[in-house]
């Protein structure tokens, strides 16, 4: 703390003319470190006041004295460890420590005990400074910033995840209020346990680097951040920001800073925001400076939207526009809610101009409309509405039409009825509509039939789809059939994973393949995938034996000394959830061998694998590891430790 009697009044004097740029410069500093992969930001109030956030990984510490000594600070008031990974926890105790020290009087967390060297230096450490905060704590800096704590432990949702349990903290500055909140979860969902106290933000540390399996769409429709920062590793092999976090961000025009960025493999440094009285701030990085008005400054909403028009331009497809908003500080977006009924649902997007085509609808369906103006304090018009009804397609397709089971090879014909439609297209989904591929470009309408030759890959979720050449009809599946791959004398099946690796290095993750059957099997050049892309391609000339196993890990620094049967992921990375994924075995021809989905029940728990039960058994279900034995994992030998 940053605080001196009035004897020190000369020094003091000194100091300023040394440093001129101290922390108590009369403003709120908030600056996410650059770091690499992993957590680490420092809140200085305008009095000098200091609470770091978190320390990054082993190592970090020279880098947080570095920016702190910078300031002209040499004490820490208070310190908040989110969890217990190591990447957020790591460098903390190094703060404290050295010639170049700055101390830290008291460190604040969710209390309990994690098993990993990082988490045992921090308590020997702090031992006797070491706190455990409860929801609902207020802690001040200098009686100028309030911190309170929103979420600790899961906010009574039960979860082994370390993620969950993260200790959340918003911070107040007069109108500017921020939140910062480690790897809190939206699955399970944590966030929005949040939702009743946080209110809107001017600033989202975003929560886990940014991850897909965090800042969810009811936590994000309460905050609306202006601003996010995100702190990330440039080279991380965890695919962290993902697009999905950086789309849904994008959808509340909430302005992303980041500290690196993974596309561009670039290091883009310290995110620092300031603000002099809270009611605006700036944010700073780099060359680059933005100038931002706090939400809460600003209480006098936009003029609402004029003369909405909503015109179906397709079965799909309904173009909407409105005259502008006016605003005294300008008007950031607008929101647009869309019903089939007389009640509205959450936004279909947030939007900077005054019109847009909202696609996907359903043929012959009447939808309303309510459009609101936001400004940049988040301030919200009067609504305004609007409703079209869509036109009945003018084609129908009669088969596949959902149920069906169709052998793989055979050949179907795929039938249609039209209406005023001279040639139609054809396409076809394994993945319930998630891609689809061309099974003819244009065939004749008046045919109403086209034979086609199921293609060789086992699907529970195909569907057909039948397009206008025009682009101005369509019909598909009502559900999905099925396609069924003949049974081959093959008999490789998925028989452990580790999703979940121990700490938080991904090499650690693994899928174990074992050959139950009684003959060898090339598996050259066969893939493994996860939901998202493939990790593994099996290399000329490999040969699983028969009643042998097989473990593909996620680098070569996870394979465990003396495993022989193990290789490391081609690509680099599995990259598997610990909440859901589906791990997939093709051959080089696209022909699936075995696939599974799992969900967080047999991924939560950090070590522990899943596991065929019985061991090795084609038609076995997957279980916690340990429900089988002692042994937490077991990979390239049976669940017992024996080898195959």
């Amino acid at each position: 703390m940053l605080t001196h009697p009035l004897s020190l009044v000369r020094s003091l004097l000194l100091l300023t003319a040394l440093l001129p740029t101290l922390a108590w410069s009369q403003e709120l500093r908030f600056t996410t470190l650059d770091i690499g992969q992993g957590d680490s930001a420092v809140l200085i109030a305008p009095g000098g006041c200091v609470a770091l956030f978190d320390g990054g990984p082993t190592g970090s510490g020279a880098t947080i004295k570095a920016y702190l000594k910078s300031l002209g600070v040499t004490n820490i008031d208070m310190a908040f460890v989110s969890h217990m990974h190591a990447d957020h926890m790591g460098g903390i105790d190094e703060v404290d420590v050295g010639t170049d020290a700055v101390s830290i009087d008291a460190v604040y967390d969710h209390g309990g005990t994690y098993n990993s060297a990082s988490y045992d230096d921090y308590v020997s450490h702090f031992s006797g400074r070491r706190h455990t905060v409860y929801r609902g704590q207020t802690f001040s800096l200098c009686g100028q910033v309030t911190l309170t704590v929103l979420a600790t432990n899961g906010n009574g949702i039960s979860s082994t995840d370390e993620n969950t349990k993260s200790v959340t903290v918003k911070v107040t500055y007069g109108e500017f209020d921020a939140l910062v909140g480690g790897d809190l979860t939206s699955s399970p969902d944590i966030e929005s346990t949040l939702l009743n106290d946080v209110g809107e933000l001017d600033l989202y540390k975003v929560h886990h680097h940014g991850s897909r399996s965090s800042s969810g769409n009811p936590f994000l429709d309460a905050t609306l951040p202006t601003v996010s920062f995100i702190s990330v590793g440039r080279d991380n092999t965890y695919g962290h920001p993902t697009q999905e976090c950086l789309d849904r961000l994008t959808a509340r025009n909430s302005d992303i800073w980041m500290t690196e960025d993974p596309a561009t493999n670039a290091e883009l440094g310290h995110i620092q925001l300031s603000s002099s009285t809270g009611d605006t701030f700036m944010v700073t990085q780099g060359t680059r400076s933005v100038s931002y008005l706090s939400k809460g400054s600003d209480s006098r909403p936009p003029s609402a939207p004029g003369a909405p028009v909503a015109l179906a331009i397709s079965p799909r497809e309904i173009e909407l526009s409105w005259n502008a908003s006016t605003d005294n500080m300008g008007v950031a977006g607008y929101r647009v809610l869309r019903s089939s009924t007389s009640g509205t649902n959450p936004p279909v997007m947030t939007i900077t101009t005054n019109g847009f085509v909202d696609q996907g609808l359903s043929p012959g369906t009447t939808y309303w409309y309510r459009i609101t103006a936001v400004d940049a304090a988040g301030n919200v018009s009067s609504p305004v509405g609007v409703s079209a009804r869509t036109p009945s397609l003018g084609i129908t397709l009669t088969s596949p039409n959902g149920g069906e089971s169709w052998t793989a090879g055979s050949t179907r014909a795929i039938t249609w009825t039209t209406q005023s439609v001279s040639n139609v297209k054809l396409e076809y989904t394994l993945n319930n509509g998630g891609t689809w591929s061309v099974i003819a470009s244009s065939v004749a309408a008046s045919t109403g039939s086209y034979t086609w030759t199921v293609p060789g890959s086992a699907s529970t979720a195909a569907r057909v789809r039948v397009t206008d050449v025009s682009g101005t009809a369509s019909d598909m599946s009502d559900g999905t059939f099925t396609i069924t791959v003949p049974t081959s004398s093959t008999a490789v099946i998925i028989n452990e994973m580790l999703a979940n690796e121990p700490g938080s290095s991904t090499a650690g993750e693994f899928v174990e393949l074992v050959n139950v059957g009684s003959s060898p099997v090339d598996i050259s050049g066969w893939v493994l995938s996860d939901a998202a892309s493939a990790r593994h391609t099996f290399a000329a000339g490999t040969v699983l034996g028969a009643g042998k196993a097989i473990v593909v890990f996620g680098g070569a620094t996870g394979i465990p000394a003396g495993t022989s049967n193990a290789v490391a992921a081609s690509t680099g990375t599995l990259s598997l959830n610990n909440t859901t994924d589906t791990v997939t075995v093709k051959t080089s021809s696209g022909t699936t061998i075995d696939s599974f989905s799992y969900t967080s029940a047999l991924a939560s728990q950090d070590g522990v694998s899943m596991n065929r039960n019985p061991d090795a058994s084609a038609t076995g279900t997957f279980v916690l590891h340990t429900s089988l034995s002692a042994l937490s994992a077991s990979p390239g030998v049976r669940v017992n430790g024996s080898a195959f």
